[in-house]
């Protein structure tokens, strides 16, 4: 229904600014919708993160079945060998034992094997009690698992069925547009990739140089829930109470990052020929030994949180508000790098461009 009404409101104009402003609302509108598919994205990741973690519990926890079972059969086969000596002796009290002896000694002897025997029985049947309840216990455990998995399978197929309606939402608009406009939108398209990857090789140049990162912050402030105001940008300042990290370090991971601008975007990524944002950023940190989970609220938890102004070469910064799903990197100069969608690819922006301050949730430096 959205589509069809915006269809009508951007249909092709005589004029050329007519033209580019049809290019440009389509374009948003476009971006708006891979947003929204890609934050449903992350969140498929989330329920597919979780389902993996209590898979983990679950395997751990069979391992707990299956050893109480071994336990308990072990101890089963000692109370029936004990069962089996007792059948044997005739089952004949001990006191009456002495009547049947000619030599006390012999009763004596006797005596100290019956204890013995009664003692291992004891504590075979003690055994035998921990035993039962160490396999009750791991298998009312198991239940309660095999429970959540289901409720956990559940959740993922809600999450992908969300994010298969926002993407079929995003090819029906395209798909409902006039094919002048969409060969335009595929020549921007085009056009911006190009400058991408010039900007790409700017910034690798800078980096290499030392002019990134040099300056202190050039007039941003900090909004009241702790995002930036679209006022300025951050160049990485000092490295205040965050751990500092090596220009060697920063170059290395930022360089990367930059030779991915102009890839596409795919909710699928087979990097490196494809990315989303996470697996940009992982793959990047990499490259240094760093391990990063590849799911956005995941590798978020991840990092030391700083604050803007200690904003350096090679930190991350995390969208989470408004619906949002998304992770970039930050490469000085008030610029990032980041997987955006599947409209833009991998791209260099600025760092507090207008989606960034409505959506921003905090930065964060890995650990090294």
């Amino acid at each position: 229904m959205v589509a069809v009404a915006l269809t009508g409101l951007i249909a092709p104009s005589a004029t050329h600014a007519d033209l580019r402003q049809d290019i440009a609302d389509a374009e948003a509108w476009i971006q708006k919708l891979e947003m929204e598919a890609a934050a449903a994205h992350g969140r498929v990741e989330d329920a597919q993160y979780a389902l993996e973690l209590l898979r983990q519990k679950m395997t751990k926890t069979k391992d707990k079945v299956s050893r109480a079972n071994t336990r308990l059969s072990d101890t089963q086969d000692s109370i029936g060998r004990y069962a089996a000596t007792a059948y044997r002796s005739g089952g004949i009290d001990s006191s009456l034992q002495l009547l049947l002896v000619d030599d006390p000694q012999e009763f004596l002897d006797q005596a100290v094997i019956l204890d013995i025997i009664a003692s291992g029985q004891s504590a075979a049947l003690r055994r035998t009690q921990t035993a039962r309840v160490e396999l009750a216990q791991a298998s009312a455990e198991l239940a309660q698992q095999e429970a959540q998995e289901a409720q956990a399978l559940e959740w993922l197929e809600q999450q992908e069925a969300e994010f298969n309606k926002k993407v079929a939402a995003s090819q029906d608009y395209l798909a409902s547009l006039e094919q002048e406009l969409r060969e335009q939108i595929a020549a921007e398209k085009a056009r911006r990739e190009a400058e991408a990857k010039a900007a790409a090789e700017a910034a690798a140049a800078a980096l290499s140089a030392g002019a990134s990162g040099s300056s202190g912050s050039s007039g941003g402030t900090t909004s009241a829930n702790g995002g930036p105001n679209d006022g300025g940008s951050y160049n990485s300042g000092g490295g205040g109470a965050a751990p500092n990290i090596g220009s060697d370090t920063q170059s290395i991971v930022v360089n990367y990052a930059l030779a991915q601008v102009g890839k596409p975007y795919s909710f699928a990524a087979q990097p490196p020929d494809s990315w989303d944002c996470t697996k940009l950023t992982a793959a990047a940190w990499a490259q240094v030994g760093v391990q990063l989970t590849p799911y956005s609220y995941v590798q978020a938890q991840e990092v030391q949180r700083i604050s803007p102004d200690e904003l350096q070469p090679a930190d991350l910064l995390f969208f989470f508000e408004n619906g949002a799903h998304h992770a970039s990197m930050y490469i000085g100069g008030g610029m990032i790098v980041e997987a955006s969608s599947p409209e833009v690819g991998v791209r260099v922006t600025d760092v507090w461009n207008s989606w960034n301050v409505a959506h921003f949730s905090w930065a964060g430096r890995p650990y090294m």
